[in-house]
C-alpha cells in the first residue's frame, strides 16, 4: 500500500508538471499562426517544456529538498574557505587506486561512499581507503533507487552494507548517502535508526555526464565553489547501474582541481572534520553538524 501511494504521488506530480508544460506550449502557440508547422511546434514545445520542468523539479529536490531537512547535510556553515571532497559508487579496481595515489601525493583526505557489493568484491581497496585516513560511508548495497524499493529490501541494503564495511575496517560507518541523491522519509528514518548521518552534496563535478571533460569539470568547480561545500565525484559506478562507467576523466581532473582550490585559498579537509566546524583543531571527536 505504501509503495502504491508513492507511485501515485509521483504520477500526480508528473501530470502536474506535464500539464504546466502543455500550458506553456499553448501560451507560445497563441502567438503563432495555426498551420501544420504550428501543430509540430506545439507538440515539440509541450515535450520540451514538460521535460524541463521535470528536470528542474528533480534538481531542486536533490540539491535542496522539500520541507524540514535538519537531518540532511549538504553544506556546512563556515566563513572560512573549507571544502570536503567525496567520491561515490566505489570501490573500483580501475579508478579508486589511482584516486588514492593522487590524494596521498597531495596530502588530501576525502570521503568514499561505498556500494556494498563492491565492498565485498574488493576488500583490499576498502582497507586501503581506511588505512590512508579517508572517511567511509554507506551508499546502499546494490545502488538501488530508494524511493521505489520495498521497506524490507531498503533496510537490508543499508544493514548489509554496514556489515560488509565493518567486517573489513572494524568500525560502523557514520555516514550514508542514497544512490543518485534520491531518498524518502523511510530512508531518513533508517539512517537515524542505524546511527548514520545522511550526507548529500552542495557542488557536483558532474563527472557522470558523458560530454564533460576534465577541463570543464575543473572550471565548473573553481567557478561555483563556496566555503563549506561538499563536492561530489565518482570513483566507480554508472548513472543507471552500480558499475561500468569510465571515471578516468575524474582521475585526470583531480590534480588541477586540488591545485586550483588551494591556489584560491581553500583548505581541503576531511568530511568528518568539516562536519565538526568550528572545532577543527581541538581534537574533539564529537560531531557538531551545522548544515544549511
Amino acid at each position: 500500500m505504501v509503495l502504491v501511494k508513492r507511485i501515485l504521488t509521483v504520477l500526480i506530480v508528473l501530470v502536474i508538471l506535464i500539464s504546466l508544460g502543455v500550458l506553456s506550449a499553448l501560451l507560445l502557440g497563441s502567438i503563432l499562426p495555426r498551420t501544420p508547422l504550428y501543430r509540430l511546434i506545439m507538440s515539440v514545445s509541450a515535450v520540451v517544456f514538460s521535460l524541463a520542468l521535470i528536470l528542474a523539479a528533480f534538481n531542486f529536490y536533490v540539491n535542496y529538498g522539500f520541507g524540514n531537512q535538519g537531518d540532511i547535510v549538504r553544506r556546512v556553515r563556515t566563513p572560512e574557505k573549507l571544502v570536503a571532497l567525496t567520491f561515490d559508487d566505489g570501490p573500483s579496481p580501475a579508478y579508486t587506486p589511482q584516486i588514492l595515489d593522487l590524494l596521498k601525493e597531495y596530502d588530501v583526505q576525502a570521503a568514499f561512499f561505498l556500494v556494498g557489493q563492491h565492498v565485498k568484491q574488493y576488500p583490499e581497496i576498502v582497507k586501503r581507503i581506511y588505512n590512508e585516513g579517508h572517511d567511509i560511508g554507506n551508499h546502499t548495497y546494490s545502488h538501488i533507487n530508494a524511493p521505489t524499493t520495498p521497506a524490507a529490501s531498503l533496510s537490508s541494503e543499508l544493514l548489509t552494507t554496514n556489515i560488509e564495511i565493518m567486517k573489513i575496517i572494524g568500525e560502523h560507518p557514520q555516514y550514508v548517502r542514497p544512490a543518485r541523491g534520491m531518498y524518502d522519509a523511510r530512508f531518513r528514518r533508517l539512517a537515524e535508526l542505524m546511527g548514520m548521518h545522511m550526507v548529500l552534496w552542495s557542488l557536483s563535478s558532474q563527472d557522470w555526464r558523458g560530454s564533460i571533460t576534465p577541463e570543464k569539470m575543473k572550471n565548473r568547480i573553481l567557478k561555483e565553489v563556496q566555503p563549506g561545500d561538499i563536492v561530489l565525484f565518482h570513483d566507480g559506478g554508472s548513472l543507471i547501474r552500480s558499475e561500468g562507467a569510465s571515471r578516468q576523466r575524474t582521475v585526470d581532473a583531480l590534480v588541477e582541481i586540488i591545485e586550483g582550490l588551494r591556489a584560491v585559498g581553500y583548505r581541503i579537509v576531511p568530511l568528518s572534520r568539516l562536519l565538526r566546524y568550528p572545532h577543527l583543531e581541538d581534537g574533539n571527536t564529537d560531531e557538531t553538524i551545522t548544515p544549511y
